[in-house]
């Protein structure tokens, strides 16, 4: 049993340091994570607050249908058959850039990072984390239906 647990302690060090790295981030966008605790779901805000989850909250109040995968998969399929030379990821790349620039710039976020003589470079990049599948669906559809892809 030692022997096994030496081969795998390096996951609990990872897993602490994944979950502080969330909590930066949250810091710097002014967001919050979500985990589960043995008491249930809490939501950890960027100033320390932590606040329960019942499940309804968490899910949003309903639990999202199992159909939208296949709908938006066969949309994605619609609109990547009329480019095939692009890879997936370029696609879905594409494809963020098109919904942020049509929808007030959503998901950009800003960042700065070292440039090639050291100094700071100020950055953008699209996060869609929480754009819900139904605002995305509705995207992909009009870009099917008005043959913009």
């Amino acid at each position: 049993m030692t022997e096994h647990k030496r081969k795998f302690e390096w996951i609990d060090k990872w897993v602490k340091m994944t979950g502080e790295r969330a909590r930066i981030d949250a810091k710097a966008h002014k967001t919050a994570i979500v985990y589960r605790t043995d008491q249930g779901w809490v939501r950890e805000h960027h100033d320390g607050t932590i606040e329960r989850m019942n499940s309804k909250e968490n899910r949003g109040g309903k639990v999202r249908e199992k159909e939208r995968i296949d709908r938006i998969m066969s949309l994605l399929q619609i609109i990547w058959e009329k480019q095939t030379d692009v890879r997936f990821n370029q696609l879905i790349s594409n494809l963020q850039v098109m919904y942020s620039s049509q929808n007030g710039g959503y998901g950009q976020r800003k960042m700065k990072e070292k440039g090639l003589q050291g100094d700071e470079v100020e950055s953008t990049y699209l996060d869609f984390f929480f754009l819900e599948d139904e605002r995305w669906e509705e995207f992909l559809q009009r870009l099917v239906d008005n043959e913009e892809a």
